[in-house]
């Protein structure tokens, strides 16, 4: 009989608490990247009489007094956190602070406290998660295979987190991916690094220089990499058309220019042979005229 008294103590208390936590409107939880700003805030749902708002934080040895605020004393941040936290909004029924350049220290759940009279003190709950993002990184490589006709590039791209970052590597749709493998790196001290290797088939290039692009996301924190990849990596040359066109416009050019010369040529050698012949058969003096009756038929 006691113990089943003590057990609707227990859950009375524990209904009496939720419906008081839900008095408090604030945010679950709160995601920054390393080293940005994070900001908590906490609303009474219904007007009450609050003497004093408290924030906390939790650690392993209980909860850590952060800032208060009271009318008569106002606000008050406590110290190691007064270089760290400020007020945004200072008020008995609406209080938020903020973070300043959060570290992985600051990782942890926080906690609003409104001391009303006479209920005693209601609280909201927000966690904060960190999130540290580094890169991404491109690179590109050439590889050779052991055929003769065939070599291509790697494309890799590697970026660093906490949690496991999200990287997608962008290529244009003229190229052909042959391979494509992704590799996770955990390290000791919590980040893990994400690298995607492609290899692409140099004749699958085209013949000016290709951007490639990758990204590297986690959470809402999204990073653009970009590198270009010249031609003269892939050891490619042009498609002939567009050279042939040129050697051939100017080699027809050539080519014509030389057989107006020739003919030019041949005609003066022609023009000078007819002037030499008929300079041989005439008479250096008149010729002689023949009467009519002694002409011969």
């Amino acid at each position: 009989m006691v113990q089943e008294y003590c057990n609707y103590l227990f859950n009375l208390l524990m209904i009496i608490s939720e419906g008081l936590s839900q008095l408090v409107e604030t945010q679950q939880v709160v995601i920054v990247t390393l080293g940005g700003d994070a900001q908590f805030s906490c609303r009474l749902m219904e007007p009450r009489d609050v003497l004093q708002v408290t924030w906390q934080k939790e650690t392993p040895g209980g909860n850590e007094n952060v800032a208060s605020y009271n009318k008569r004393f106002g606000p008050k941040v406590n110290p190691p956190f007064n270089m760290k936290v400020l007020f945004l909004n200072v008020g008995l029924q609406n209080c938020s602070v903020i973070i300043r350049g959060v570290s992985r220290e600051d990782e942890s759940c926080y906690k609003c406290l409104f001391n009303i009279y006479p209920d005693g003190a209601i609280s909201g709950r927000t966690c904060l998660q960190v999130n540290e993002l580094y890169g991404p990184t491109l690179l590109v490589t050439q590889i050779n295979d052991t055929l003769p006709l065939f070599s291509g590039l790697t494309l890799s791209c590697s970026a660093t987190g906490r949690p496991a970052p999200v990287v997608d590597l962008f290529l244009p749709v003229q190229l052909v991916l042959e391979n494509s493998t992704t590799d996770n790196v955990a390290h000791p001290n919590g980040t893990v690094t994400v690298t995607i290797i492609s290899i692409v088939a140099v004749p699958s290039l085209p013949y000016n220089d290709t951007m490639v692009r990758c990204l590297a996301s986690s959470s809402y924190v999204i990073r653009e990499g970009s590198i270009k990849i010249p031609t003269s990596l892939t050891g490619s040359t042009p498609p002939p058309v567009s050279n042939d066109g040129w050697i051939r416009s100017h080699g027809t050019v050539g080519g014509v220019m030389c057989l107006v010369v020739l003919i030019a040529l041949i005609c003066n050698i022609i023009w000078w042979l007819r002037k030499r012949s008929n300079a041989g058969t005439r008479c250096p003096t008149p010729c002689p005229r023949f009467p009519p009756e002694l002409r011969i038929f």
